[in-house]
């Protein structure tokens, strides 16, 4: 019983002269935890954080900037900061917001079914983006109303991103 007693006591004095000692740049380590940095626009972000250990022992570490928001296509930072005597580290993980969403395109409603020689007019298409940034719409095909037949009218519209969606009307001339 002595013996434990004994072995017990000396592992806690080491453990309090190892800890307390001065520890060496070697020492210390301080990394990001690994994580998904890239994101789409509106969805949640979890900060995976940093892990910082003196000696393998855990040690706490402060969030100095979170500029992460993830309604806006961009780059972000997180910035943290750990100390440890006469040692101050920081370290940045850089978050990028990206839009892979393409927008969504509907036809308005109107008349795609005209005689030879009437007018048609084209009603067009609503259309609905996640980031809310500039879209553009192109217009492609012909509609000869002095001739029978079906046309086809494709609309295609594009994001800020480079997203893209197309949807087409039928127009008939009878």
């Amino acid at each position: 019983m002595n013996k434990r007693i004994l072995i017990v006591f000396f592992v806690i004095i080491s453990s309090i002269i190892f800890v307390g000692c001065n520890a060496k740049i070697d020492d210390i380590n301080f990394y990001l935890n690994p994580g998904v940095d890239t994101i789409t626009l509106n969805s949640e972000y979890e900060d995976p954080g940093v892990t910082a250990k003196v000696f393998g022992l855990k040690r706490s570490t402060e969030v100095l900037e979170n500029t992460v928001n993830t309604n806006e296509i961009g780059t972000y930072y997180i910035t943290y900061s750990f100390e440890y005597k006469e040692f101050y580290f920081e370290l940045t993980r850089i978050v990028v917001v990206i839009d892979e969403t393409p927008p969504v395109i509907e036809l308005n409603p109107g008349i795609d079914t005209i005689k030879v020689g009437q007018t048609w007019i084209d009603a067009g298409v609503s259309v609905d983006d996640n980031s809310e940034n500039n879209t553009t719409v192109a217009v492609s095909g012909n509609v000869d109303i002095a001739t029978k037949g079906s046309y086809i009218i494709t609309y295609t519209v594009t994001d800020s991103s480079g997203n893209s969606s197309s949807i087409r009307r039928i127009i008939n001339v009878i």
